[in-house]
Formats: structure tokens, sequence, C-alpha cells
């Protein structure tokens, strides 16, 4: 499974079987700033790497993206992080598979 997270508009309703719950819980979770999160600071991505080289934001994103799955999203397991860069801007593409679906 390839999950492709995009910062657009996000639809919160009761998703009808658990890959659709798992996809969203996957956005919200790759979609929060560390920091922002009341009463759970440490949760979240980085930010402060913006201004480093694009290939070290790479990494750091990834690796954030890795320990916030595996800590917050149990039925999915990560098998590949691909950040790829476009224009200055950078994306993740996450690989894995549900868990006991």
């Amino acid at each position: 499974m390839e999950v492709k997270i995009k910062n657009i508009e996000r639809n919160y309703i009761f998703k009808r079987n658990v890959s659709e719950e798992v996809i969203q819980n996957i956005e919200n979770i790759v979609g929060r700033v560390r920091g922002n999160v009341v009463l759970a600071r440490e949760k979240g991505i980085n930010s402060e790497n913006v201004d480093l080289p694009t290939e070290i934001v790479k990494a750091e994103i990834a690796a954030d993206v890795m320990d916030e799955l595996t800590r917050e999203e149990k039925r999915f397991l990560v098998t590949e992080i691909n950040m790829v860069s476009e224009k200055e801007k950078v994306a993740g593409i996450i690989k894995g598979e549900i868990l006991n679906e």
C-alpha cells in the first residue's frame, strides 16, 4: 500500500473500513507540527529543520515520520519512506501495510 499525503482540505468523517481509518490517521499524524499539539507538545514533525540543506531536511522528516507512525498508529507497519524534492519543496511517499485487517 502506498499513501500520498497532500496538504489540502481534510474531510473528517466516520470511515467505513479500517483501511480508510488508518489512512486518515496517517494524514493527521504526519500533518502535525511539533509543539502545536496541546498537552502533547512532543508530537509532530520538527519544523526547525526548514533552513537546513534539502538532503538533511529529507532525512530528518523521514525519521520524524517513522517515529510518529510507529508510536501513534500501531495498525500500520511502515516498510519504506521516500522523500522527494521538487523546486525547493519536499514531499514524502509512505509505503507499508495495514495489520490485522
